[in-house]
């Protein structure tokens, strides 16, 4: 994974534990602001069953979606930044599936 599409995604898994449904993280990479907008959708359960439960959270489903992605750079103008959408969901559901 090109190093862009790893930071946005670890920046974007990191960012989804507080929200409800919905992320915009900002990270820099080679002096280029990325914005990232995008929805997500988490289910699962707690696993705490009489005997055998640890109360820890079993996630059953996680599905990221990238809405935009804008880059500015160092002046503030926008540029175009060439990442991979796809790749980027798949990085930051495997991590939030963990």
């Amino acid at each position: 994974m090109k190093a862009i599409n790893e930071t946005i995604a670890n920046a974007i898994a990191e960012n989804i534990e507080g929200n409800e449904g919905t992320f915009s993280v900002e990270v820099e990479v080679n002096n280029t602001l990325v914005v990232v907008d995008g929805s997500f959708e988490i289910d699962g359960y707690c696993e705490n069953d009489y005997f055998n439960g640890t109360g820890a959270w079993v996630t059953t489903y996680v599905s990221v979606c990238i809405d935009s992605v804008e880059a500015y750079d160092e002046d503030g103008n926008e540029v175009e930044v060439v990442c991979n959408l796809t790749e980027i969901e798949r990085y930051a559901e495997n991590e939030l599936a963990a």
